[in-house]
């Protein structure tokens, strides 16, 4: 495998690689810093000649300024906050050590150590109320409605939600709206020079999550914001984001077997991690209806002396007449995660000085509320974008729940489309991609399908998630998916029509060759959050 090292003057920040159609990279990807080696030679000096006086030299150090050096752009510091930041290790090490120890306490007190040393203390995290939601499948679509919702009652929110699609920028939101570049570069510039300085032994750091963690606690306090949803990261009971105390309203989302390797391999021991969020009398509001998941929880909400809410259906909020044309209004994403939403605001509205949501009924819809529900902006969840001929169909699906529920939401929103049907799949971590694909192969006739990795284009990416992911393992990967597709057709005796490409790029050039450019073709993108993020990247390239 030929490898060849561009060097430059300019910080090469994002993984770069470029591979044939065959899948097979034959430019690796680099991080380089290395300023070009001059090969020029000095100019010669010109000898005096014999017997002539030497000429007065003389320096005025006075007058001499130095050369300034040009400050580095935004973009520049941005980009190499990002490759700081990409050199912190995964959190998923430290939760399977921490679990597989049973030590609830490790994971938390690292965090409760690089949140001292980055001086923020557990009391000063108590000026801001929380709203924390854990579960498997819609937690972060639940927690922005949630946010939408409080911020059309003018309320000032922050949000931080994982992972992101394109700009790490994206996890920390100020009144809805990701961070600026500016603002991420100096917090995060003086929250990791402070770690650093701190370290009590090499990598002495705090994992890529946990960092990013603690850097939204700076950030939300230094807005003085009035309310953090929080959404959890990997289950909850050891999640880093349990540190927070302050929380007097928990969400916790439709369960499903997901991460298995970490949190347990049974439905009531993922309902266990999930429900640890649970804090002493508070409110806890779920959309759970396993009744062994149930059991658990309202085992856990007993020893915390909480109180348990069952979300009702979402057709209850629209029995009027008047809210049908409402209702046409909204997505699938707010259908499906819409009600736990609003009690989790009329929750928090309650608890502070909102005295008309303490007399309203349990459905009864506001106008702030029917606002925040139709202002809420949630990329990469049952979201169509056309593009040209190219109608994209992409949702983050990435359990059997969700795909189930992609999949159902894919066809019946192309029911009546003539178009050829293409699919666009990855996954990343430990996902069961056999259980996922099969949901997929056996609900909707695709055309034709595609496996890359989450790679927007083989000459440049720029997803500051590519590091995260080694790339040649997800070319592995993708043809792992492949192999699945191409067993699922055997064993229906059907045409195996899937390509493998090393490039998101790659698949678009593909379906423009086969279908031509006035084509019109439905194309279904899931399977991973970090493959929307790859082919919201890619579109520059159609």
């Amino acid at each position: 495998m030929a490898r060849r090292v561009l060097f430059s003057r300019l910080s090469v920040i994002e993984h770069r690689a470029y591979f044939s159609h065959t899948s097979r990279p034959f430019l690796l990807p680099r991080r380089a810093d290395i300023n070009m080696l001059s090969t020029e030679k000095p100019a010669p000096v010109a000898a005096m000649p014999q017997g002539l006086a030497t000429p007065s030299l003389t320096c005025n150090f006075a007058t001499q300024k130095p050369q300034k050096q040009p400050e580095p752009s935004i973009e520049q510091q941005y980009e190499e906050c990002v490759s700081d930041l990409n050199t912190l290790q995964s959190n998923a090490t430290t939760i399977r050590r921490s679990i597989l120890l049973n030590n609830k306490q490790l994971p938390l007190s690292d965090m409760h150590k690089y949140m001292e040393r980055s001086g923020l203390s557990l009391e000063e995290l108590e000026k801001i109320p929380f709203i924390h939601v854990s579960g498997t499948k819609g937690k972060g679509s639940t927690c922005a409605l949630t946010e939408s919702i409080l911020r059309a009652h003018g309320i000032k929110t922050g949000f931080y939600s994982s992972p992101h699609l394109l700009s790490v920028t994206e996890r920390f939101r100020l009144n809805g709206q990701p961070i600026s570049k500016h603002k991420f570069v100096r917090t995060f510039r003086r929250v990791y020079n402070c770690l650093r300085k701190q370290q009590q032994y090499e990598g002495d750091m705090p994992a890529y999550f946990k960092f990013l963690t603690i850097l939204s606690f700076h950030l939300f306090l230094e807005e003085k914001v009035q309310v953090v949803i929080m959404e959890v990261g990997i289950g909850g009971e050891l999640d880093c984001t349990n540190v927070i105390r302050n929380t007097q309203t928990v969400g916790i989302t439709s369960l499903g077997l997901e991460h298995t390797h970490l949190l347990g391999d049974t439905l009531t021991e993922i309902a266990w991690q999930k429900s640890g969020i649970i804090k002493d009398n508070a409110d806890v509001y779920t959309s759970v209806t396993q009744k062994e998941c149930l059991d658990v929880i309202k085992k856990r909400v007993a020893e915390h002396n909480a109180t348990l809410h069952i979300a009702p259906e979402y057709a209850e909020y629209f029995r009027t007449p008047e809210s049908a044309e409402l209702l046409s209004s909204l997505n699938e994403v707010i259908r499906l995660n819409g009600s736990l939403a609003i009690q989790l605001a009329y929750d928090w509205l309650r608890k502070n000085g909102y005295e008309r949501y303490k007399q309203i009924e349990l459905t009864q819809l506001t106008k702030e509320v029917e606002k925040g529900l139709q202002q809420c902006n949630w990329p990469g969840r049952c979201q169509i974008l056309g593009i040209d001929k190219l109608k994209f169909h992409i949702d983050g699906a990435h359990t059997v729940e969700s795909m189930r529920v992609c999949s159902d939401w894919f066809k019946r929103v192309t029911e009546k489309s003539p178009n050829p049907r293409v699919l666009i799949f990855n996954t990343t971590g430990e996902r069961d991609s056999r259980r996922l694909l099969e949901v997929l192969y056996s609900n909707i006739d695709f055309d034709t399908v595609y496996f890359a990795p989450n790679i927007a284009s083989g000459a440049s990416n720029h997803n500051d998630n590519t590091s995260v992911f080694g790339i040649t393992e997800q070319l592995k990967r993708a043809r792992l998916h492949a192999s699945i597709w191409y067993q699922l057709c055997l064993e229906s005796d059907e045409k195996d029509t899937s390509k493998t490409f090393g490039s998101i790029h790659d698949c678009f050039r593909d379906v423009r060759a086969v279908y031509g450019m006035q084509q019109p073709v439905d194309v279904l993108v899931t399977g991973s959050l970090h493959l929307i993020g790859a082919t919201m990247a890619a579109f520059k390239y159609l």
